[in-house]
């Protein structure tokens, strides 16, 4: 048995070579064409064309991309004071030598075109960033913070409140481990779940601060990311010394760590509010059984104290309280009546006489008158 083999014509081979560029296509792409920002300092004074200073400013703008491609970042300086020029590059931490080197080549054609003449000036593209002046970088402490328009671009969310906890929850952890963890070189990348969505985001700064300006730095950074673009589906803020970007698609290269939101606190105040209807609840029912129990027990002391009432009294009938009698019967002492014994009697009414009767006067029949 034998199979017919079927030629493969143009339309199939175009199908073949779509199918196999799909792939490829949803995977992030680097572009050097990102431009985000310039800023060009108008504080720091002016050089003059074709001076020795636009000499070392090019020559350093030309070393820059080589040097910076090898480790993702480059500070260095051209010439001798006072046209001695300082330049610094710096590109994302997930961006490969290849894609470093081109951002940063055309980072510098474009600073110098679009900051002519002055003396400090810096340039943000998406993958990358290049500062020159004329006095040594490592000393400018001032934040200077940008908010490219890229972020007003970006659609609004319908729940900015709910998502401004769950992205600084995450921008601020990525902050500390971009500057406190040295294995990460400055550049931290996360992810952490809203609702149906995967947050990815950003941190980094320059490696030629110490960590506890980086993480100033950032701090900063987040704090103007919080007011622009918490309410946005994606935002950057970029700075001399350091950048945070987030956005609800993978815009960065490589794997990194997922964050869980701590709903904690939530949680506590529910679980608060459950406890503290239980304890009332429990209250009224103690309460309640208690005020029962004793109004129980006032009516049967109550009635015991009747019960005692009507024994006390059969009692005092059976037996007179303080009456003392012989065995024979006869009365000896009583606490009710007065006691006087026969022999005083029989003296007190003169053996029993008649003329001293009670009811008589005092005075014999004899001689009484009517």
């Amino acid at each position: 048995m034998c199979s017919k083999m079927i030629p493969m014509t143009t339309i199939d081979v175009n199908l073949v070579m779509f199918l196999l560029i799909i792939p490829f296509s949803v995977l992030p792409v680097f572009t050097v064409a990102d431009h985000l920002f310039t800023f060009c300092s108008n504080d720091t004074g002016n050089y003059t064309l074709n001076s020795p200073y636009e000499r070392n400013l090019k020559s350093l703008l030309e070393t820059l991309p080589s040097i910076t491609s090898l480790t993702g970042f480059n500070y260095t300086s051209v010439g001798e004071s006072p046209d001695k020029v300082y330049g610094q590059a710096l590109c994302r931490g997930d961006v490969n030598s290849n894609s470093c080197q081109a951002c940063v080549e055309q980072a510098g054609q474009e600073i110098i075109n679009d900051c002519r003449n002055y003396k400090d000036a810096v340039i943000w593209y998406e993958l990358c960033q290049v500062h020159y002046s004329f006095q040594i970088m490592t000393s400018m402490s001032v934040y200077t913070g940008k908010n490219p328009e890229w972020n007003s671009q970006q659609k609004l969310l319908s729940d900015p409140q709910h998502f401004s906890g769950v992205l600084m929850y995450l921008m601020t952890s990525l902050s500390s481990e971009a500057a406190f963890n040295p294995s990460k070189l400055m550049f931290a990348t996360g992810t952490i779940k809203f609702r149906n969505e995967t947050v990815y985001g950003h941190a980094q700064c320059t490696r030629d601060i110490i960590p506890n300006d980086c993480q100033a730095c950032l701090t900063t950074a987040l704090t103007e990311l919080k007011g622009c673009c918490s309410s946005r589906e994606g935002g950057i803020i970029v700075s001399r010394n350091c950048n945070v970007r987030f956005d609800l698609y993978k815009y960065y290269n490589g794997s990194s760590y997922l964050l869980t939101y701590p709903s904690h606190k939530g949680s506590n105040w529910k679980i608060g509010m459950v406890a503290l209807a239980v304890c009332a609840s429990v209250v009224v029912i103690v309460i309640v059984i208690g005020s029962c129990i004793v109004c129980l027990l006032k009516k049967r002391g109550q009635q015991r104290g009747v019960e005692r009432s009507h024994q006390a009294l059969l009692k005092e009938l059976a037996c007179p309280r303080g009456v003392t009698m012989t065995d024979e019967g006869q009365l000896v002492s009583s606490e009710d009546l007065p006691f006087m014994d026969l022999t005083t009697i029989s003296a007190a009414t003169e053996n029993f006489s008649e003329n001293n009767m009670l009811g008589e006067g005092g005075c014999r029949k004899s001689t009484c008158t009517a």
